[in-house]
Protein backbone atom coordinates (compact mmCIF):
# COMPACT_ATOMS: atom_id res chain seq x y z
CA UNK A 1 0.00 0.00 0.00
CA UNK A 2 1.40 3.09 -0.97
CA UNK A 3 1.41 6.71 1.39
CA UNK A 4 -1.34 8.45 -0.47
CA UNK A 5 -3.89 5.23 -0.17
CA UNK A 6 -3.12 5.46 3.88
CA UNK A 7 -3.70 9.15 3.72
CA UNK A 8 -6.78 8.90 1.37
CA UNK A 9 -8.02 6.33 4.07
CA UNK A 10 -7.47 8.25 6.77
CA UNK A 11 -9.79 11.17 5.53
CA UNK A 12 -12.07 8.77 4.26
CA UNK A 13 -12.48 7.61 7.98
CA UNK A 14 -12.57 11.18 9.07
CA UNK A 15 -15.29 11.67 6.89
CA UNK A 16 -17.55 8.90 7.59
CA UNK A 17 -17.45 10.22 11.53
CA UNK A 18 -18.63 13.89 10.09
CA UNK A 19 -21.31 12.24 8.00
CA UNK A 20 -22.53 10.43 10.81
CA UNK A 21 -23.71 13.34 12.36
CA UNK A 22 -21.32 12.60 15.83
CA UNK A 23 -21.12 16.70 16.16
CA UNK A 24 -24.86 17.48 15.31
CA UNK A 25 -26.67 15.16 17.88
CA UNK A 26 -24.84 16.95 20.66
CA UNK A 27 -25.61 20.37 19.41
CA UNK A 28 -29.46 19.61 18.45
CA UNK A 29 -29.80 18.08 22.17
CA UNK A 30 -28.63 21.28 24.13
CA UNK A 31 -30.65 23.97 21.92
CA UNK A 32 -33.05 21.37 22.87
CA UNK A 33 -32.57 21.70 26.35
CA UNK A 34 -32.47 25.41 26.11
CA UNK A 35 -35.46 25.65 24.60
CA UNK A 36 -37.03 23.47 26.87
CA UNK A 37 -35.82 25.36 30.02
CA UNK A 38 -37.18 28.68 28.25
CA UNK A 39 -40.39 26.65 28.06
CA UNK A 40 -40.22 25.75 31.44
CA UNK A 41 -39.55 28.86 32.87
CA UNK A 42 -42.54 30.32 31.05
CA UNK A 43 -44.77 28.41 32.16
CA UNK A 44 -43.06 28.54 35.78
CA UNK A 45 -44.01 32.52 35.50
CA UNK A 46 -47.76 31.86 33.96
CA UNK A 47 -47.76 29.61 37.27
CA UNK A 48 -46.63 32.65 39.99
CA UNK A 49 -48.97 35.45 38.06
CA UNK A 50 -52.44 32.72 38.77
CA UNK A 51 -51.59 32.33 41.61
CA UNK A 52 -51.36 35.97 42.85
CA UNK A 53 -54.53 36.57 40.88
CA UNK A 54 -56.16 33.77 42.82
CA UNK A 55 -54.93 35.43 46.26
CA UNK A 56 -55.86 38.81 45.45
CA UNK A 57 -59.47 37.73 44.22
CA UNK A 58 -59.60 36.11 47.83
CA UNK A 59 -58.60 39.43 49.94
CA UNK A 60 -61.76 40.77 51.42
CA UNK A 61 -59.96 44.17 52.45
CA UNK A 62 -57.98 46.92 50.36
CA UNK A 63 -54.95 46.38 52.35
CA UNK A 64 -54.47 42.44 51.78
CA UNK A 65 -54.81 43.02 48.30
CA UNK A 66 -52.29 45.15 48.31
CA UNK A 67 -50.18 42.90 50.45
CA UNK A 68 -50.87 40.27 48.16
CA UNK A 69 -50.37 41.81 44.93
CA UNK A 70 -46.61 42.81 45.84
CA UNK A 71 -46.06 39.67 47.01
CA UNK A 72 -47.14 37.88 43.81
CA UNK A 73 -45.30 40.18 42.38
CA UNK A 74 -42.22 39.33 44.19
CA UNK A 75 -42.65 36.00 43.37
CA UNK A 76 -43.22 36.53 39.62
CA UNK A 77 -40.28 38.74 39.40
CA UNK A 78 -38.16 35.89 41.33
CA UNK A 79 -39.22 33.15 38.84
CA UNK A 80 -38.07 34.89 35.88
CA UNK A 81 -34.67 35.88 37.84
CA UNK A 82 -34.53 32.06 38.56
CA UNK A 83 -35.55 30.96 34.75
CA UNK A 84 -33.15 33.57 33.15
CA UNK A 85 -30.32 31.65 35.39
CA UNK A 86 -31.61 28.33 34.21
CA UNK A 87 -31.22 29.34 30.60
CA UNK A 88 -27.18 31.11 30.90
CA UNK A 89 -26.45 28.16 32.19
CA UNK A 90 -28.17 25.96 29.43
CA UNK A 91 -26.08 28.44 26.85
CA UNK A 92 -22.82 28.09 28.90
CA UNK A 93 -23.39 24.71 28.49
CA UNK A 94 -23.82 24.94 25.34
CA UNK A 95 -21.04 26.71 24.49
CA UNK A 96 -18.90 24.18 26.36
CA UNK A 97 -19.99 21.20 24.81
CA UNK A 98 -19.14 23.29 20.88
CA UNK A 99 -15.90 24.16 22.28
CA UNK A 100 -15.36 20.05 23.44
CA UNK A 101 -16.57 18.89 19.78
CA UNK A 102 -14.45 21.62 17.94
CA UNK A 103 -11.44 19.83 20.20
CA UNK A 104 -12.95 16.13 19.15
CA UNK A 105 -12.87 17.47 15.28
CA UNK A 106 -9.32 18.11 15.84
CA UNK A 107 -8.25 15.15 17.64
CA UNK A 108 -9.60 13.37 15.27
CA UNK A 109 -7.74 14.97 12.29
CA UNK A 110 -4.58 15.33 13.61
CA UNK A 111 -4.42 11.31 14.75
CA UNK A 112 -5.60 10.64 11.24
CA UNK A 113 -2.32 12.75 10.16
CA UNK A 114 -0.34 11.00 12.53
CA UNK A 115 -1.32 7.95 11.27
CA UNK A 116 -0.71 8.56 7.60
CA UNK A 117 2.55 10.07 8.28
CA UNK A 118 3.50 6.95 10.02
CA UNK A 119 2.62 4.78 7.70
CA UNK A 120 4.32 6.98 4.71
CA UNK A 121 7.34 6.81 6.91
CA UNK A 122 6.75 2.42 7.36
CA UNK A 123 6.27 2.41 3.77
CA UNK A 124 9.54 4.20 2.58
CA UNK A 125 11.50 2.47 5.64
CA UNK A 126 10.39 -0.94 3.66
CA UNK A 127 11.60 0.03 0.60
CA UNK A 128 15.16 0.80 1.64
CA UNK A 129 15.50 -2.88 2.80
Amino acid sequence: MSGGTVLFRAWLVCGLIFSLGLPHSTAYASRWEIRQEVREGVREVNREKRKAAREVLRCKTKKCAYREMRKGHREVQREKREARREIRREFRDYRDDRDDRRDLLTGIAVGAAVIGVVKVVSDAAEGYD
